[in-house]
């Protein structure tokens, strides 16, 4: 068929398998991901009560970032997101290469974060491998197999095809968007009046300064983007898929951040609680079925971020290897699936040398940080490529992120 023909360069085109449900999936998996299950814990130890805040606060900044993304994504409708928009904007192949290779690692440090917490809440719960903690990392055999496990199932996925992985994502959000609204519905009746009394223990500054983890969960419409490439309707799809993925999310990540402070209110004891800190909240009015649920519920997120997040990284891969950034192996379509396997397995290898390598909370930090610096070449780009009054939000968008990073250079130093 003419869809699947090669041409002189035998090169075959990536399928175009995403509709509104697909763009929806894959966005609000990426989304839904880290930002509940992996850092809500150390977000709530470090702002107190005011937590949510942090969350509101990250969205904001994210809402006029994906403005960026939805302008730049329609003008210039390739596979690469961040990479292309540098190179369009600032005309330097090294310094959009470099970007682009900084962004896939951010992917791959993603992947990483979310087979982490896969392999924690599973491993905990279904000692399969034993329970003898392993010398790095202070982790059981069963946590760091499954941590593996979860990148290896995903990357298979993601090379039978793109129709197949998003119909799974589809499966996946659905499931955890449901735990979570049962999360919010049934916990808002536990909440404790005086678990807010003391609203900002830390003052104000550990609430913009935590609410820096969270920009790892908003790489949802950097990925969604990347996939502008494979959609059926981009115009119609791109738009109302980032800008509804965002309130979505953002109204979930403030709810569940309010009914935990609410049930477990505010203490030192949140800082050993760590990532399966929901568990621990739905265990106190929900009992252990609860807890069980809110574990599923974890693993089901985990499992669609990993999804949703390699999708993004074999294919910003390919196209840097399309762009002569990567080598040309990997830029490879399989004509049977058309989807760049190369790519794919080479982003799976890559996130699984971060999990041999570094811990839960270094990758958290570092993907955060490789997002947020994204975001900003991103508004800074559209800034340059837009014209008159659209490119006012990129530039409210751009000096946001400027503001975080002082804010973030401060705490650290």
């Amino acid at each position: 068929m003419a869809e699947n023909k090669k041409n002189s360069n035998d090169v075959v085109e990536l399928s175009k398998e995403l509709g509104l449900k697909e763009a929806l999936g894959i966005a609000i998996g990426a989304l839904i991901g880290g930002g509940v299950f992996s850092v809500l814990g150390l977000v709530i130890y470090e702002s107190g009560p005011s937590a949510f805040l942090a969350f509101l606060l990250a969205g904001i900044v994210s809402a006029f970032t994906a403005y960026s993304y939805v302008k730049l994504a329609l003008k210039y409708p390739k596979a690469g997101g961040a990479f292309i928009y540098v190179r369009e904007a600032f005309k330097s192949k090294w310094f959009s290469g470099a970007l682009g290779i900084v962004l896939w690692f951010g992917y791959s440090f993603s992947i990483s974060l979310y087979a982490m917490t896969f392999g924690r809440y599973l491993g905990e719960v279904w000692h399969l491998f034993g329970d003898s903690t392993l010398p790095f990392f202070n982790i059981s055999v069963s946590v760091f197999v499954f941590q593996l496990i979860s990148v290896l199932l995903f990357l298979g996925l993601n090379l039978v095809g793109v129709k197949e992985s998003s119909r799974t994502q589809n499966i996946l959000v659905f499931v955890k968007v449901a735990i979570l609204v049962l999360y919010i519905t049934v916990g808002i009746f536990a909440i404790k009046k005086d678990s807010f009394a003391n609203f900002l223990p830390n003052g104000a500054f550990p609430v913009i300064a935590s609410s820096v983890l969270i920009f790892v969960s908003m790489e949802g419409f950097e990925i969604l983007s990347n996939s502008v490439e494979e959609m059926k309707n981009p115009e119609r799809d791109l738009p109302i898929g980032m800008y509804s993925s965002i309130i979505i999310v953002l109204f979930l990540y403030i709810s569940v951040a309010i009914v935990t402070v609410g049930v477990l209110g505010y203490s030192d004891e949140i800082k050993d609680i760590g990532e399966v800190i929901l568990t621990h909240s739905a265990g106190m009015f929900l009992g252990v079925a609860g807890a069980g649920i809110m574990a599923f519920a974890a693993i089901v997120s985990a499992a669609s971020a990993i999804n949703a997040t390699l999708l993004g990284s074999s294919r910003l891969s390919y196209m840097l290897s399309h762009e002569k950034v990567l080598p040309k192996a990997f830029s490879k379509i399989n004509p049977r699936t058309r989807v760049p396997a190369r790519a794919i397995t080479i982003s799976g290898i890559l996130s699984i040398i971060f999990i041999l390598l570094f811990s839960i909370e270094l990758v958290a930090t570092a993907a955060s940080l490789i997002f947020m610096f994204i975001f900003g070449a991103v508004n800074a780009s559209a800034i340059k490529l837009l014209e008159g009054k659209k490119k006012i939000p990129s530039a409210i968008g751009a000096v946001l992120i400027v503001v975080y990073w002082v804010f973030w250079i401060i705490k650290v130093f």
